[in-house]
């Protein structure tokens, strides 16, 4: 599409993102185009996305007999947080969840896997409805009948699916809830949530903890009794130096007790936890998937172990992990098993041996992964005047056992440790071709 790539095109799509809803979410910082999948990746996304799932939700069964607790234990959650999964657990797995990849060229790679109903990137239908105000893509999407998803409302049906007791009102109600803390800069997201539920057939309202209140067995959202509490907070919040467990107690007391469904819940983060895909590698493990199911995770899943004392399989053979690390600094990440949004995160290839060291020994006193380098191939886009190109984090969607639309995000530097809006990268749309058999 390389009509799309000249500085008036760029110019057109940055007037047609500029809207309230994807100035708040982004900044205002936009790829100058969209990217493409086309419908066999689609496919082939949304297929081994659900066989990820389908293999990390079976973990409990496979390593820990399905004690929930001793599972939470081997991933690194506390105590607590343990107890606040258990509170929430008991119905089948919520599959929900957005995937982190990268395309080496060859396919696609899983760095990590979201499985919760905390997602960034809810909105990215929005941006693929702005791009198409941009007469090249839409005269280009129009001849290739390239089409989106609509994640949102993806994310309804999975939510709508889980709530099986009848709702308080007329509508459902649900409340978008947050910690305080983080309640502060996501309050005008989550409130511009709360207004594109209503197309939905829901009435939302965004809030935190500390805004709801439990009485008479139900959950109120000032006056109005909550059906779906649709959850942001995350296991990480709920460590007892935090102080949030008093806050939510309430809302996992009304879950227990069917006064309200909490969506999702807190057992998601047990299967999207980085140490439960590094289980996906333990030889113990493998040796009770299929042949096809240890293909996929050889082809899909980078190389990803616990951090830890003492050996570790790499290519068939068993080494010292810290020995290994150290020689093998330039092509291993380290990454903490629960933290998100790059917290924690060491590039061995960004630090020199002391540092490298340094970390591996931190790492090793809490629960960490390290795992093998994906070098992505890059594509080009416009940064101003200059045409170059970027690297390219794919968050992909799943809902249910199906693709479920997808947000990218790119920088320029190909060495980047984290691609994220942190580190300077610009958000981009997905479209996908059509199905060549003609199906809808």
């Amino acid at each position: 599409m390389a009509s799309v790539d000249d500085q008036a095109v760029r110019d057109a799509v940055q007037k047609a993102v500029d809207v309230e809803l994807l100035r708040v979410a982004y900044g205002g910082a936009f790829l100058s185009r969209p990217v493409f999948l086309d419908h066999a990746q689609q496919e082939g996304l949304g297929s081994d996305l659900a066989g990820i799932f389908r293999l990390l939700t079976s973990l409990p069964g496979l390593v820990a007999d399905g004690d929930l607790a001793r599972y939470c234990e081997l991933v690194g959650m506390t105590p607590s947080q343990a107890d606040a999964v258990r509170r929430t657990a008991g119905g089948a797995p919520v599959p929900l969840g957005r995937a982190d990849l990268y395309h080496d060229g060859e396919g696609f790679r899983l760095l990590e896997f979201n499985i919760s109903s905390a997602l960034g990137g809810f909105e990215n239908a929005e941006i693929n409805r702005a791009l198409r105000d941009v007469p090249a893509i839409a005269e280009f999407a129009e001849r290739e009948r390239l089409r989106h998803v609509d994640t949102l409302g993806e994310i309804v049906r999975v939510m709508l699916d889980s709530h099986a007791a009848p709702y308080w009102g007329d509508r459902p109600l649900v409340a978008l809830v947050d910690t305080p803390s983080s309640f502060t800069g996501l309050e005008r997201r989550l409130g511009f949530m709360a207004e594109l539920l209503g197309a939905y057939g829901i009435d939302a309202v965004a809030c935190h903890t500390g805004q709801i209140e439990a009485r008479d067995g139900r959950l109120y959202a000032g006056d109005r009794p909550v059906d779906i509490v649709y959850r942001f907070f995350i296991i990480e919040d709920l460590l007892e130096e935090q102080g949030e467990l008093e806050l939510i107690d309430p809302i996992l007391r009304c879950h227990e007790n069917g006064g309200v469904t909490v969506f999702a819940p807190l057992d998601t983060e047990m299967y999207g936890n980085k140490r439960a895909l590094a289980l996906l590698g333990d030889e113990r493990v493998r040796q009770s998937l299929s042949d096809e199911d240890r293909a996929l995770v050889d082809r899909f899943v980078p190389w990803t172990r616990r951090v830890h004392r003492g050996e570790v399989e790499v290519g068939g053979a068993y080494v010292d992990l810290e020995t290994y690390c150290v020689e093998n600094r330039a092509d291993l990440v380290l990454k903490p098993s629960l933290l998100h949004g790059g917290m924690g995160f060491a590039a061995g290839w960004l630090m020199d041996e002391t540092e490298w060291r340094a970390a591996l020994d931190d790492a090793m006193r809490s629960p960490f992964v390290v795992q093998r380098r994906v070098a992505p191939g890059p594509e080009s886009f416009t940064d101003g005047d200059v045409t170059g190109p970027s690297v390219l984090n794919w968050g992909v969607f799943m809902a249910g056992d199906r693709y479920a639309g997808a947000i990218v995000r790119g920088v320029a530097d190909p060495d980047v440790g984290v691609v994220s809006m942190g580190s300077g990268a610009r958000v981009g749309g997905c479209f996908h071709g059509p199905d060549p058999s003609g199906a809808l």
